[in-house]
């Protein structure tokens, strides 16, 4: 039996240009209770996710988050960024602040508090009168949706990123920070339920967003819903008022994207085969948010992806918009939601394979679609530490 105990916490490729149709395809002993140990949801069976790893196993993957971590904090800019391109900004300097939160740094504490200060302080100065977090974009005082196409899919990102790390901060924020960064999300939080709200054109889009532009028919899709959904659960879990419907709406959406003919989840509805592993793993991590880990959908998805792997590192398994570490860290995420048995087959193959890459100054590589490279070292390092740190369960929003 498992000696980890839970910790108790106190109280993307997501910018490039889609088509609108789809390709065809333990630790020592003074850690012990260092990775989290959730109590089964489900009557009388105990899909609890197990260990995985041996003793050296985890020593191992420690050593190589410490050193990722570090290859972070060494790239932190003077304005509290973490490098990247520019119309990625702030979404990029929150995986970066969720990454250390995922191992057990919050801002204001410990070697790399001062650190998470300033990177929450970039993010919250990036944030627009109308309440999108995005250093692009439109603005004024309301959302325009009269911005190009690349504008309008960097901002959705960039503010749903960004309004997740500000929800997941605030509860780790004392005093008049706390105030502060509470005004943001409250604003945040107006924004994305607005855009939630927007027409559709297709009924079957309802409870979904997209882009800030009206880009083609198709106003929903899986990738951008997953994290606007990440966000609201988040700010529901700090205390801010959310509606119900607008979560009911989300994740009828979610299940709505699962393909009968394929058994996955798919990045839109009615597209043909939209299947890959990143929107795979993003379908089992919405539903598993809604406490819909044990459904037809989850499950089926999660057999699905049993029979693919990240052993190829900076590879696609074949699927032409397969982005390696975008669909690693929502394939951790999601298949430690399952839980057993699925998390026991997937994790410890995955960590052998993405911690053989890992480069001397503890970065891994930018994302091998062109597309991607440019949102360089720090993004796939971010994602890296978010997709490892999983069984930590540090995050609220990841908490199973």
């Amino acid at each position: 039996m498992s000696k980890r105990v839970s910790y108790v916490v106190a109280g993307l490729s997501w910018f490039a240009m889609a088509a609108s149709s789809c390709a065809q395809p333990p630790l020592d002993d003074s850690r012990s209770a260092g990775r989290a140990t959730s109590a089964p949801t489900r009557p009388g069976a105990d899909d609890t996710p197990a260990d995985g790893l041996s003793s050296d196993q985890w020593r191992r993957l420690d050593a190589s988050m410490e050193r990722a971590l570090a290859y972070l904090a060494s790239q932190q800019q003077r304005d509290g960024s973490f490098p990247t391109a520019a119309h990625a900004q702030p979404a990029v300097t929150s995986l970066c602040v969720l990454a250390f939160m995922a191992h057990g740094h919050n801002p204001g504490e410990g070697p790399h508090g001062k650190n998470l200060d300033r990177a929450v302080d970039f993010i919250v100065a990036s944030q627009k009168a109308n309440g999108l977090v995005s250093r692009v974009g439109p603005v004024g005082t309301r959302i325009t949706r009269n911005v190009t196409h690349q504008i309008g899919v960097a901002t959705v990102y960039n503010h749903a990123i960004s309004s997740l790390a500000l929800a997941e901060v605030y509860g780790m924020s004392p005093g008049r920070r706390s105030q502060y960064v509470q005004r943001a999300i409250d604003r945040s939080l107006a924004a994305t339920l607005e855009m939630q709200r927007w027409p559709k054109d297709l009924a079957y889009d309802k409870g979904g967003w997209r882009y800030v532009d009206d880009w083609d028919q198709t106003d929903s899709d899986l990738s951008i819903t997953g994290w606007q959904l990440m966000f609201l659960r988040s700010a529901r879990n700090a205390g801010f008022e959310v509606p119900s419907a607008a979560i009911e709406d989300a994740v009828g959406y979610v299940r709505r994207t699962f393909d009968e003919q394929y058994g996955a989840f798919g990045y839109m509805i009615d597209r043909g085969d939209c299947r890959s592993r990143g929107m795979a793993g993003a379908g089992v991590l919405a539903l598993g948010h809604a406490g819909f880990h044990d459904s037809v959908e989850a499950q089926r998805t999660g057999k699905w992806l049993m029979g693919y792997s990240f052993d190829q590192y900076n590879g696609s398994e074949g699927f032409s918009r397969d982005r390696y570490h975008y669909s690693l860290f929502n394939c951790c995420q999601g298949m430690y939601q399952l839980g057993s048995p699925y998390w026991e087959e997937f994790f410890p193959r995955t960590v052998t394979a993405v911690l053989a890459h890992q480069r001397g100054d503890g970065s891994w590589e930018a994302e091998s679609r062109q597309t991607d490279r440019m949102f360089g070292m720090s993004y796939t390092t971010a994602l890296v530490a978010l997709s490892l740190g999983a069984p930590n369960q540090l995050l609220p929003v990841f908490q199973r």
